[in-house]
C-alpha cells in the first residue's frame, strides 16, 4: 500500500486503528476507487487518505467480503475493510460529535452583515421578496462594530457582506470597516452581490477599505435573459455589459470572483451560450470561476413550480452545465478531496452570526429577521432556536450514500433533502476525476524529485 495522500491527523488520532479479528470484513462503505494502470486507488472518504494498492493487498482488498487473511491488515488498520458488523454511519456521527467538543469556538470570528435588505434589482425568483425592507442607521452601524468588538474578543474576522444587495449600504459598510481599524481589529471580506453598483472607485474603495477578497456574482443568462431577469430599478446602461465590465475591473484589482449560474426550467440553453461568452471574456483571468445552481421554488415575486420530472430536469442539466466548467477549468468547487464534515455550514457554527440590518441576530442569510436568536445588545437571548439550527435532517437515501461523511443536512436548511440521484452521482464523478488528478500529481512530483536528486549528484560528482 502506497499512501499518495496522508489521512487528516485529528481524525486519524481519534479514530482509532481496529486490530485484526478472525471475522469476515467487507469494503469500508465510505470509499471511493477507480482504477489506474499501477494498481487501484482508494479514497476514505472520512479521513481524506488516499493510497494505492497492488500485489496481495489489492488481491485481499478485491475479493471482499472475506474470512480475515494476514494481507488484510494494514486494510483493516485504516478502515478500508471493517467487520460485516460495522456501523459505519454511527461511527462517523460519533467522530462529528467528539471533534465537535475538541474544537469549541472560543470567541466569535465569522459575520455575516446584512447593511440592507434593499435591492435595485427584481428578480422574479428572489427568495427575500416578502422580507422586511430595512438599510442600516449610522447610529446602528457604530453598534455593530462594538458587538463585533465585544464577541470576537478583538481577534481577527472574517466579514461575509450579504443583502438585499449589500452595496445599496456601502456607506454603512466602510462605516463599519473604519470602526474595526479604529479598534485595531484585523478584517478581510467577502461579498454576494449582484456587482452592477461596483465602479472604479467603488472597487479601489473595497479593496483598500474594505478589504474585499472575493465576490459571488449571479448571472442568469446571456444578455436580453440577464436585462429580464433582473429588471434593474432604474439601470442607468446596459446591465449586463455593466457587470460583466466590473467582474473585469474586479479581477484587475486582484478580488477574485466566483459566478453563479442560476438554472431554472427555461434557460439552460441560454447559460451554455453565457458559458461560452464568459470564455471569451474572461479567458486566462486569474482568480475567475463558476459553478452552477438550480433557482428555488415556491418563493419569489413570481414563484416557479417545479414537479418531480422537472426537477430532475434541472438536476441534469446542472450537472451538465457543472461538467463544462469543470472542462474548461472554472468550476470552482470541489477543489479537495472528501473528507469528514463537522460543520455545515455558519448555521451550526457557534463562531458565526448573522446580524440583520435591524441589529436581531440570526443563523442563516436565507432566512427572515423573524427567526432571530438573539441581537447586537445581548447576543444569543434564545439558546432552544439556536440549538435548532445544529439539528440533523434526516434524508432518504443519505444512510448509504458513499459520500454521507461529506454531507450534513440540517433541518432548518431550505435545501435540506434536496440532493437528488442524479446530483450525487455527479459529486462522485467529480470526486473520481479529483482522485485520478491527485495520483498523475504525485506520480510527477516523486518523478521530478528523484530526476533532480539524480542531476544534483552528478553535478556534485
Amino acid at each position: 500500500m502506497q499512501t499518495i495522500r496522508e489521512a487528516r491527523k485529528n481524525i486519524a488520532l481519534l479514530w482509532r486503528r481496529p486490530k485484526p479479528s478472525q471475522t469476515v470484513y467487507r469494503p469500508m462503505k465510505f470509499l471511493l476507487q477507480t482504477q489506474v494502470d499501477e494498481g487501484l486507488l482508494l479514497c476514505n472518504v472520512v479521513t481524506s487518505e488516499l493510497v494505492l494498492l497492488d500485489g496481495a493487498e489489492r488481491e485481499a482488498f478485491e475479493r471482499l467480503p472475506a474470512a480475515y487473511v494476514p494481507e488484510m491488515d494494514e486494510l483493516i488498520a485504516r478502515h478500508y475493510a471493517v467487520p460485516e458488523s460495522f456501523d459505519e454511519n454511527r461511527s462517523v456521527r460519533e467522530l462529528r460529535a467528539l471533534l465537535r467538543k475538541l474544537d469549541v469556538p472560543k470567541r466569535v470570528n465569522g459575520f455575516t452583515i446584512l447593511p440592507t435588505t434593499e435591492c435595485n434589482a427584481r428578480c422574479f425568483y428572489c427568495f427575500e421578496s416578502d422580507h422586511k425592507r430595512c438599510t442600516l442607521t449610522e447610529e446602528m452601524a457604530d453598534d455593530v462594530v462594538e458587538y463585533i468588538a465585544r464577541v470576537s474578543k478583538g481577534g481577527p474576522v472574517e466579514i461575509s457582506w450579504f443583502g438585499g444587495e449589500p452595496l445599496v449600504g456601502s456607506k454603512r459598510i466602510s462605516q463599519i470597516c473604519a470602526g474595526l481599524r479604529a479598534r485595531d481589529i484585523r478584517y478581510r471580506s467577502s461579498m454576494v452581490s449582484n456587482a452592477y453598483l461596483f465602479d472604479e472607485e467603488l472597487i479601489r474603495v473595497a479593496k483598500n477599505e474594505w478589504n474585499l477578497k472575493n465576490v459571488q456574482i449571479t448571472l442568469d443568462g446571456t444578455e436580453t435573459v440577464y436585462n429580464e431577469t433582473k429588471a434593474y430599478v432604474n439601470p442607468r446602461d446596459n446591465p449586463y455589459r455593466r457587470v460583466l465590465r466590473n467582474i473585469n475591473l474586479l479581477l484587475d484589482n486582484e478580488i477574485l470572483v466566483n459566478v453563479r449560474l442560476n438554472v431554472t426550467d427555461k434557460n439552460y440553453e441560454d447559460l451554455n451560450k453565457l458559458v461560452d461568452e464568459l470564455i471569451g471574456q474572461f479567458a486566462g483571468k486569474s482568480g475567475f470561476s463558476c459553478y452552477s445552481h438550480a433557482v428555488y421554488d415556491g418563493v419569489g415575486f413570481e414563484p416557479l413550480q417545479y414537479d418531480d420530472r422537472t426537477r430532475e430536469q434541472i438536476d441534469a442539466q446542472t450537472s451538465s452545465l457543472d461538467a463544462k466548467l469543470q472542462g474548461l477549468n472554472l468550476l470552482g468547487s470541489l477543489k479537495r478531496l472528501p473528507s469528514l464534515r463537522v460543520i455545515n455550514c455558519m448555521s451550526d457554527n457557534d463562531g458565526c452570526r448573522l446580524i440583520y440590518p435591524d441589529g436581531k441576530v440570526g443563523k442563516c442569510e436565507n432566512r427572515p429577521s423573524l427567526d432571530a436568536v438573539g441581537d447586537i445588545y445581548q447576543d444569543i437571548t434564545d439558546p432552544e432556536k439556536n440549538d435548532w439550527y445544529k439539528t440533523p435532517a434526516q434524508s432518504p437515501g443519505c444512510r448509504d450514500c458513499c459520500l454521507f461523511p461529506t454531507c450534513m443536512d440540517l433541518k432548518s436548511c431550505p435545501e435540506a433533502g434536496a440532493c437528488s440521484r442524479i446530483q450525487r452521482e455527479w459529486r462522485v464523478s467529480r470526486y473520481l476525476t479529483l482522485i485520478s488528478e491527485r495520483y498523475r500529481e504525485f506520480r510527477q512530483n516523486n518523478t521530478l524529485d528523484h530526476t533532480e536528486s539524480s542531476n544534483s549528484l552528478e553535478c556534485e560528482t
